[in-house]
């Protein structure tokens, strides 16, 4: 059984990366699958604790105490994305040296650092100062990557067939790219790669708050792979194939902290000297007091851990039941996604994966700038300078994977106000060139623009917008045809059902 580890491992970590990916590049179309597997991620999961179900999160602390941190290996994209560039790696390093293999060794672990970046991820989230959080989050970078560098690789590829095969390739004409999402993906595309060619999982056992977090629960696992130290000759196998440089081979022990749960050490023993065993009930003998007191730090480190957590939890809750006195608005026009409810909820929820980029069907949803403020730099924004949101359409509501944007119906997100409509007559064509015009009118999916005879000018209609009736979709920013636009849809604080 030990054996198939490693095979069962791959095959998974191959299905969810590609199902995940394709999500991502709106390849799959958006199916239940994709969407099902993004809420298995765990800082959604972590966040949907509050805006939504415990569940997920739930089941990610069980299976990371059962069989340690097999979220790194199994489900998680930047990690599964770290393993196949490793891979490629060491194909590489081993031609260049002559077809002989690449051997790790073992390296002692940066734990000052990593810790402290976790004690200060948990800090700010606790102090529902959430952007730190995401921005080192693995799975919302993995979106953003997919996203902004992939999915710029794709469209760029597709348009290219389109001219050779059009019959097969439709060319994405609308094709936008947020500058500073595009740069900071392609910055962290870059160094991760460059950790994983060299070193392998680095970035996760140093970095990732994620990684360290589940690294600290995962010590005190029920099922670790441990060297059995009569069989075990110091041959190097295990440690030489171990991407988390954690197998010890002075002290015959496997840093179960660090370890990442491949089995690929497993697999490489030709003595069965690694195995996956039940490690809460095992008889010691005396000689090894020392390794029992190695197991009460880890399992002391893991009570730490996640007594932080809970506190960090129950000043996150507390801390938004009375309010947090953090001044929120939307002055510079930040239009947040249908179902994001209000937007102080939206900016602590949210974690920029970009999963609502990339499955918005009108490519209207854009990372912002500064439109929410510096804090709020990456967020997802509509703009309607290309298209405008589809009254038959609730894609991305549907799509976010950690509750930041609520599930709602097609029927509720057409009744939804997530901005409002403005009219400016000074650059009205109708006014500065004297023609008819009604394009917002004709345009309005809600009837709320009305065209009004100006009782200054006879015969000179006007466009008038009903607040009560308009839920900001854009359609009427969208058609206007004036330049600078006439008709203008400003983001609201909070989004209402009219």
């Amino acid at each position: 059984m030990n054996k198939h580890l490693r095979t069962l491992r791959i095959v998974v970590a191959t299905v969810v990366f590609v199902v995940i990916t394709c999500g991502f590049l709106n390849i799959s179309g958006g199916n239940n699958l994709s969407q099902a597997l993004l809420k298995t991620q765990f800082v959604p999961a972590l966040v949907s604790v509050f805006t939504g179900s415990a569940l997920a999160f739930i089941i990610l602390m069980l299976l990371t105490i059962l069989f340690g941190r097999v979220y790194c290996s199994f489900l998680c994209p930047l990690g599964i994305f770290q393993d196949i560039v490793y891979r490629i790696s060491n194909i590489a390093k081993k031609r260049a040296n002559g077809g002989k293999k690449h051997r790790e060794k073992y390296r002692k672990p940066h734990n000052v650092l990593r810790y402290s970046i976790l004690v200060l991820s948990g800090i700010c989230f606790a102090l529902l100062f959430t952007y730190p959080v995401a921005l080192l989050d693995p799975y919302s970078n993995y979106g953003r990557i997919a996203t902004h560098v992939f999915g710029t690789v794709e469209t760029f590829i597709n348009n290219m067939l389109s001219g050779v095969l059009p019959d097969y390739f439709y060319a994405e004409k609308y094709v936008s790219i947020g500058s500073v999402a595009f740069i900071y993906s392609l910055v962290f595309f870059f160094i991760v790669t460059v950790f994983s060619a060299a070193r392998g999982r680095l970035y996760c056992n140093t970095i990732c708050p994620v990684g360290s977090f589940l690294g600290l629960v995962g010590g005190i696992s029920l099922f670790k792979p441990v060297l059995d130290k009569e069989k075990c000759v110091k041959c190097g196998l295990c440690a030489g194939s171990c991407k988390s440089n954690c197998i010890n081979l002075e002290t015959k022990e496997i840093d179960a902290t660090r370890c990442v749960a491949c089995y690929d050490c497993i697999t490489s023993c030709k003595r069965g000297g690694v195995k996956l065993v039940p490690t809460w009930f095992k008889k010691r003998k005396p000689e090894e007091k020392y390794h029992r007191s190695i197991e009460s730090v880890e399992r002391r480190n893991a009570l730490i851990a996640m007594g932080g957590f809970a506190a960090a939890a129950a000043a996150k809750h507390f801390g938004g039941s009375i309010g947090t006195g953090k001044e929120v608005s939307s002055d510079k026009g930040a239009i947040m996604p249908p179902g994001a409810r209000d937007m102080e909820t939206f900016m602590d929820s949210c974690t920029a994966c970009h999963a609502c980029v990339a499955a918005c069907p009108n490519n209207i949803i854009k990372p912002a700038f500064f439109e929410y403020g510096l804090e709020g730099i990456m967020l997802p924004t509509l703009k309607y300078d290309k298209k405008y949101c589809s009254y038959n359409c609730n894609t991305c509501s549907q799509t976010c994977p950690h509750g930041a944007l609520e599930h709602i119906s097609l029927d509720v997100k057409r009744k939804t106000q997530i901005a409002l409509a403005k009219y400016d007559p000074s650059t009205c064509v109708v006014i500065t060139d004297g023609v008819k015009c009604g394009a917002c009118s004709r345009s309005c999916p809600a009837g709320a623009i009305q065209m009004k005879e100006n009782p200054a000018v006879p015969g000179q209609f006007l466009p008038s917008v009903d607040s009560t009736l308009c839920i900001g979709c854009g359609a009427c920013e969208y058609s206007c045809p004036a330049m600078p636009k006439a008709i203008v849809v400003t983001g609201k604080t909070k989004q209402t059902v009219i």
